[in-house]
């Protein structure tokens, strides 16, 4: 058993005390704070009493005279007076209260001061008091009945006050409210506020409740629009940058329904406008992104939507803002044939592959040639970029589904291209007809690395089969656009993935390529690696040369073959099998039809078939012309190897 001394036990007890009065302390000081922040309103009259007597009971200790505490009385009127209010009423009265108590002060303190307080108290306190009541009077008079509609309006900011709607907000609120949450749409969204910022277009900020998500809200457009009566695509959202608010565009006049024009390039900081939405405002294409190197794209669109015109409009402000740009043409010069002579063309699907080969090449060289130099992100601008000579350089390559053949190593060499390309200023465009992955090659991580920059996605006629090239997260429905509304085409007319109008319908200009084409300056492209020789084999970095042979390896390399050893289990021969080059096209229909005959919906069916099926029914009319294979007797019968 432990034994404290007196001290000891004092120390404690006082230490104990001294606490308890710091949590006194601070739980009293707690409750006068919340007293005066609630209460200071009402009580703001009394405020000036007290001071009042505050001031007459330390005039004597402090010495003060009451010429001095008159000045000081003076001096608090005038500020009074001259503090900014709602009113010069308000300022008045302030000033009133100032100089009313504050000559009472200056007589109090002429009087005695202290001493006069202590020898008449009801005098000295009733009085200022009953002044304070009297004066009081106008503030609680206004407090009580100063309507909501003459309070000071806020200002408009991303979260407006509620009380303060105007005719507008009023309108669409009622609509929003009856029209749209009550057909079971939008539920959990509510209309704070409405601008109009052309004729005919309405932009609502929308308050979404706890737990309602802006992913499936972004989908909902067409149910908005069946709600409202309004055009198809005539709905897109807008993020805010808070989970809670979102921005809703709504259009009743479209600004793009009897087309587009062309009125020259509009590249500026890395992005063009190569679309006008519904509402009017611009469809942006993003070439760079400050710090963080260029981007590619995807352009999806159906015979006659307008995808070469979308892909002139790109070409045009490309070449005026003095970017390198080279155009692949499988079709042997039906797509973009207007660009011939403006940029580097490669006609052909041989030449088109070459080009992919080369620009894989660029790509690599000038990664290394950055890295070398300390670049991390491609910047134009940057001094040891410009030492190097490297320019942004674009590659558009129209109907890429006849080079990007599934099971074929340009895909994978198109794949790695895509993935580095950002940090080098090289960047693909890729262009197709179908909507499946079957026109990138199947290649799920190529298609990622176009869209991850821009996706425009036009009128599409047909779903095909297979997984979509869509990406992931795209709003809108391409199939359900007709070639003609009320008489009027629809060519142009599609999604941009990248606007800043989710859902919403945009149209390319119509653009003039012939014309555009003969205006746009010549840019030659320079490249930093020669030409590809067509025999060469591709053979992609980090992988064996197909010129490699079979070579048996013996021995305990690695650490398995040594436990195995080790323990008497034997060596274990590894193999290493000479890489063999993927088929082509012909040679895998060939490889099938020796196994058995086969008709070509039954080619079209296996999971490994490289072509689509308009490129497989091409080639096997190109195999009976030849001879190699002989023709069914009747229509969808087998074909087998000629004799």
């Amino acid at each position: 058993m432990s034994t404290r001394t007196a001290d000891e036990i004092r120390a404690d007890r006082l230490a104990k005390l001294g606490r308890a009065l710091t949590a006194l302390f601070a739980v009293t000081a707690y409750a006068v704070a919340t007293l005066v922040k609630r209460s200071w309103r009402r009580l703001f009259p009394f405020y000036w009493v007290a001071a009042e007597l505050a001031v007459a009971w330390v005039a004597g200790p402090l010495g003060l005279s009451w010429q001095t505490v008159g000045i000081l009385a003076l001096a608090i009127a005038a500020t009074a007076a001259g503090w900014r209010a709602r009113s010069r009423t308000v300022r008045a009265w302030r000033a009133a209260i100032a100089i009313v108590l504050g000559g009472y002060a200056v007589a109090t303190v002429a009087a005695g001061g202290q001493a006069a307080m202590a020898a008449h108290p009801t005098l000295t306190i009733a009085v200022p008091t009953l002044l304070g009541v009297v004066l009081g009077w106008p503030w609680w008079h206004h407090l009580r009945h100063r309507a909501p509609e003459q309070a000071p309006a806020p200002v408009l900011a991303a979260e407006p006050a509620a009380e303060v709607i105007d005719p507008l907000t009023a309108h669409w609120q009622r609509r929003w409210e009856y029209e749209v949450i009550a057909a079971k749409v939008c539920e959990g969204t509510t209309v704070v506020q409405v601008v109009e910022p052309r004729p005919g277009v309405t932009e609502a900020l929308v308050r979404l409740t706890p737990g309602t998500k802006p992913g499936p809200l972004f989908k909902s457009g067409p149910d908005v629009e069946v709600a409202l009566d309004l055009n198809e695509g005539a709905v897109g959202w807008r993020s805010t940058g808070k989970r809670a608010w979102v921005r809703v565009v709504l259009v009743e006049r479209s600004y793009i329904a009897d087309g587009v024009p062309w009125t020259g390039p509009t590249y500026a900081n890395g992005r063009l406008e190569l679309a006008r939405f519904t509402d009017g405002s611009p469809g942006h294409w993003v070439v760079s992104r400050p710090g963080a190197g260029v981007v590619g794209g995807l352009v999806v669109g159906s015979i006659g939507t307008g995808k070469s015109r979308a892909l002139g409009a790109l070409i045009a402000n490309l070449l005026d803002a003095g970017i390198q740009v080279a155009v692949g043409d499988p079709q042997n010069g039906q797509s973009l044939p207007a660009w011939k002579d403006a940029v580097e063309y490669h006609s052909g699907a041989e030449k088109t592959a070459l080009l992919f080969r080369r620009v894989h090449a660029e790509i690599m060289r000038r990664s290394k040639l950055l890295a070398d130099a300390g670049v991390e992100a491609f910047d134009e601008n940057d001094p040891r970029v410009k030492a190097l000579g490297l320019r942004i350089f674009g590659v558009i390559v129209d109907e890429c589904q006849l080079v990007l053949i599934p099971n074929t190593p340009i895909v994978a060499l198109a794949e790695q291209a895509a993935e580095t390309m950002r940090k080098t200023g090289v960047f693909f465009v890729l262009a197709t007809q179908l909507p499946q992955m079957r026109s990138l090659g199947g290649s799920i991580r190529l298609r990622d690395a176009l869209v991850a920059g821009n996706a425009l996605v036009l009128r599409l006629s047909n779903r095909g089969s297979g997984s979509t090239i869509l990406p992931d997260d795209f709003v809108g429905n391409p199939f359900a656009l007709q070639p003609e509304i009320d008489g009027k085409t629809t060519a142009g007319m599609g999604y941009l993935r990248t606007g800043a109008r989710v859902g919403m319908l945009c149209r390319v200009p119509h653009l003039d390529e012939a014309a555009a084409a003969a205006a746009a300056p010549r840019v030659p492209v320079r490249w930093n690696v020669p030409e590809i020789d067509p025999a060469s084999k591709i053979v992609l970095p980090g992988q064996r040369s197909p010129d490699a042979k079979a070579t048996a390896v013996t021995g305990g390399g690695s650490a398995v073959d040594k436990l195995r050893a080790a323990f008497g289990a034997g060596r274990k021969t590894t193999t290493v099998v000479e890489q063999i080059a993927p088929q082509t096209p012909a040679e895998w229909v060939l490889a099938c039809l020796r196994r058995g005959p086969a008709s070509a919906q039954a080619l079209l069916d296996r999971p490994d078939c490289p072509v689509e099926q308009s490129q497989l029914y091409a080639l096997l009319g190109r195999l009976k012309d030849t001879g190699r294979i002989t023709p069914p007797a009747q229509r969808g019968g087998p074909f087998t190897i000629s004799a």
